[in-house]
């Protein structure tokens, strides 16, 4: 199946195209996550059990991770006691990283998944893992 992409809205502004990382691993758990907070911000899609879940998936993310993973190099300019670390014992930099979700509901973050083999009005996450997408 080609990569699965999701359209939301946030705070009145209508987002398309996001990515989606691990589409159907968290029953349909998405959260919106935003790297940068500036003019030129990253949003991805997590399915993940909570928010903290996410940015540990986005921090073991192949693709993504590299954006929030501290270089060994710079680890000097985060001092021990302030380290965040991935699920990995990588050390993290959230410093201009937003997660936006509603704890406690079904899909934490509405939008609609979108992708080859998926129906052009796409589907809810919660219906990704039913939708025969071959």
């Amino acid at each position: 199946m080609s990569e699965i992409k999701a359209n939301g809205n946030l705070h009145g502004h209508d987002l398309t195209d996001i990515p989606v990382l691990n589409p159907g691993d968290w029953f349909g758990k998405t959260w919106l996550i935003e790297i940068g907070g500036s003019y030129s911000s990253l949003y991805l899609i997590v399915e993940a059990n909570s928010m903290s879940d996410a940015i540990d998936e986005l921090a073991d993310n192949a693709k993504y991770g590299h954006l929030i993973i501290v270089e060994e190099n710079d680890l000097g300019d985060y001092p021990e006691d302030d380290r965040h670390y991935g699920p990995s014992g990588q050390v993290l930099d959230l410093d201009h990283l937003m997660a936006y979700g509603q704890e406690c509901a079904e899909i934490p973050f509405p939008c609609r998944y979108h992708g080859d083999g998926l129906p052009d009005e796409g589907v809810l996450p919660t219906e990704f893992e039913h939708v025969d997408a071959d």
